[in-house]
């Protein structure tokens, strides 16, 4: 039998990637969890529930959004588990590549709750995984930047070979390990149909250019 697992959802790259490698690694995807700031976004991707739960459609995958703080993620975590245990879920996948603290937090956690944790994109090159989505069609919306990493011109852009260049020559992490950027995925392996979102301008914060989008 195979083992019932949620996927760790942020909407980018990492997680569907993870997503993927899961599938093939044989567990059997119940639900996406993602994690909600109370002022209606996706923690650090600045997506809107909406576009979320439209992209969870497009996979065909149950979405399930967990609303908490940067105070309270922790516990928010916990209950989001502790109502999939309850419906026989017995493991986690996230898409943790390198960070070696956040791959401790969630083993801690996870081990705490009597939970697999499961890790399938840890120790790949982080040009690897850019190439490989690339590779395999993966179509990846760039939707924030830091502004100290990148040029704006980049958000509303496709990740490419192009970008992966410009990452390199501005010396920064591939996949955007320590936030300079994130993505969306609007099409690829296992969607049913590609989500169509439309630009509706920039909002920015004191560091972080974020692309408005609507459905």
């Amino acid at each position: 039998m195979k083992e019932k697992v949620f996927v760790s959802w942020s909407g980018g790259k990492d997680s569907y990637l993870a997503l993927l490698k899961a599938q093939e690694q044989g567990l059997d995807i119940q639900y996406l969890l993602n994690f909600i700031g109370h002022e209606g976004r996706s923690m650090s991707h600045g997506l809107s529930e909406e576009i979320l739960r439209k992209q969870a459609a497009a996979l065909g995958i149950p979405l399930v959004m967990e609303q908490v703080s940067w105070g309270t993620y922790e516990e928010g975590f916990r209950s989001a588990v502790n109502r999939f245990s309850s419906k026989g879920l017995t493991g986690g996948v996230f898409g943790d590549i390198n960070i070696v603290e956040h791959r401790e937090w969630v083993q801690n956690m996870c081990g705490k709750m009597g939970l697999a944790a499961h890790l399938p994109l840890w120790g790949m090159e982080e040009e690897d995984v850019i190439t490989e989505l690339v590779a395999r069609d993966a179509q990846l919306l760039i939707v924030s930047i830091d502004k100290t990493s990148l040029p704006q011109d980049w958000l509303g852009q496709k990740v490419n070979e192009d970008f992966l260049l410009a990452c390199k020559a501005a010396g920064i992490s591939p996949c955007g390990e320590r936030g300079e950027y994130h993505t969306l995925v609007v099409g690829g392996p296992l969607f049913k149909t590609p989500l169509e979102v439309k630009h509706q301008g920039i909002y920015e914060t004191d560091k972080t250019c974020f692309l408005q989008l609507s459905i």
